[in-house]
């Protein structure tokens, strides 16, 4: 029996403004093709829109990230969460407990014609204050989220015998229970070669989206991705160390400590402070020395990026590097987004160096089938619980990559898994659910918790960080 009563989605009557007042009441940033160019492609590939529309689109999803600042500090006691749909024309909806309290912000918006209004029980501050009361941090058996698509609060259970917590049950209706899914670990057995993903000794800094090679105890190679660069001050680390961020499960079961490599080059220890269970899979992982650091990352800029890297053809192809095909460029990263302000429908994008002998004799199969090509591949948000779930693409040895925004450079997340039921091979299909740990609460629970000896730890966000 669904728990939520949901009234009628109503469109939004809304009346012209004038277009430099609009611009200053949302903060309006207006976006710039060439650097959405893959997330314009997502669109007009999956949903066979124009150009033109899909700038539509992506405009609106800037836009309503700004609103959706604007609403939770100014209508807190209605709001209750957006999202946009994409499989109907791109449209926002904007939940609210009374449409009428929020209407006079949704009349700033430039493209209220593609804005519509839904009612629904609990205002988005009300479920965020019971999803905090429900929260017993990360190693408990249950993970609180909020779901603004449900207009609830789930208690996701990650072990299947636990016992409900009595406050859940108090509350029906706006509290539900739910088996949290888990994820199937995208890492695999790899090997190195020379310079794209797979290959990039010598070829600028360190970033998202290029190979890191694991040794197991058995002396055989596991592969995952670089996610995004970090920095820490004080605690037990000198002041500005450099890691590179990418899923704990990569190195989770490893006791060897032989150094993490790229291209046959000892780059990054092989353990750092990490954690090995969804959404808190993370591993930060330091140089081997000062001059590795420097090597890599130091002695070049920008720091704040992450790869672009394009392919032809095919389902997953990409339109990230300006038309071009089988060649790289960058995405910079200038903040993050927490969890909270992640909303279904934005089209998002994620890299990753997964590989197959077929196509890469000089690496070793890292089980991701043949014809799957290693690079960058965008899709959009499908929904949000402890994690964010997306229909992006990806296989074995993808594992840690990074997920991001175009529309405002910023850092999502990093890639967990496949949801179960999604074990696929070589090229993309669609009806593809892939899912990521926040950035967000990634770096709350590496400071918060003192994983790192009670350093300081932040995602690089400017060219020289």
């Amino acid at each position: 029996m669904r728990l939520v009563v949901w009234a009628a989605a109503v469109a939004v009557a809304l009346p012209a403004l004038v277009a430099s007042n609009v611009d200053a009441a949302v903060g309006r940033s207006t976006l710039d093709p060439a650097k959405v160019a893959a997330s314009v492609g997502y669109l007009e590939q999956t949903y066979g829109v124009s150009q033109a529309e899909a700038l539509r689109r992506l405009q609106l999803q800037s836009d309503a990230a700004q609103l959706d600042i604007t609403l939770q500090a100014k209508a807190s006691a209605s709001y209750g969460g957006m999202a946009i749909d994409q499989q109907h024309g791109g449209v926002l909806t904007v939940d609210a407990t009374d449409p009428a309290a929020i209407a006079p912000f949704l009349r700033q918006l430039p493209d209220r014609q593609h804005v519509k209004t839904r009612t629904v029980r609990h205002s988005l501050a009300e479920l965020s204050k019971t999803r905090n009361q429900l929260d017993a941090g990360p190693d408990a058996d249950y993970l609180a989220a909020v779901d603004q698509q449900d207009n609830n609060v789930v208690l996701w259970r990650r072990t299947p015998t636990a016992a409900a917590p009595r406050v859940a049950l108090a509350q029906p209706g706006m509290v539900v229970v739910k088996d949290l899914p888990t994820p199937k670990p995208l890492a695999g057995p790899v090997d190195w070669g020379f310079c794209h993903p797979l290959f990039c000794s010598g070829y600028g800094p360190m970033r998202g989206g290029l190979r890191l090679d694991y040794t197991r105890d058995d002396g055989s190679m596991g592969g995952c991705t670089a996610g995004f660069n970090v920095r820490s001050n004080g605690g037990g680390f000198p002041d500005n160390t450099a890691w590179v961020l990418t899923a704990g499960h990569c190195s989770n079961g490893k006791t060897n400590n032989v150094p993490t490599q790229h291209n046959g080059a000892a780059i990054v220890n092989q353990h750092g402070p990490e954690k090995h269970s969804y959404p808190y899979d993370y591993s930060f992982v330091q140089y081997v020395n000062q001059a590795t650091a420097n090597t890599w990352l130091n002695n070049q800029t920008p720091h704040n990026e992450v790869l672009l890297y394009c392919r032809p053809n095919g389902l997953d192809s990409s339109k990230a590097c300006n038309g071009q095909d089988s060649t790289s460029a960058v995405q910079p990263i200038t903040g993050i987004h927490q969890l909270a302000d992640i909303k279904a429908g934005w089209v998002v994008c994620a890299d990753g160096s997964a590989s197959n002998k077929t196509n890469y004799p000089q690496a070793v199969d890292s089980g991701a089938g043949r014809d799957y090509l290693p690079g960058t591949r965008c899709g959009q948000v499908t929904s949000t619980d402890v994690g964010i779930n997306t229909d992006i693409c990806a296989r074995p040895g993808d594992s840690g990559g990074p997920l991001f925004s175009q529309v405002d450079s910023t850092a999502l997340g990093i890639l967990e898994g496949n949801l179960p039921g999604q074990d696929r091979s070589g090229p993309c299909y669609a009806g593809e659910a892939n899912n990521y740990s926040p950035i967000g609460v990634i770096m709350d629970d590496i400071n918060a918790y003192s994983g790192g000896q009670g350093a300081h730890f932040q995602v690089i966000t400017t060219p020289n960080g």
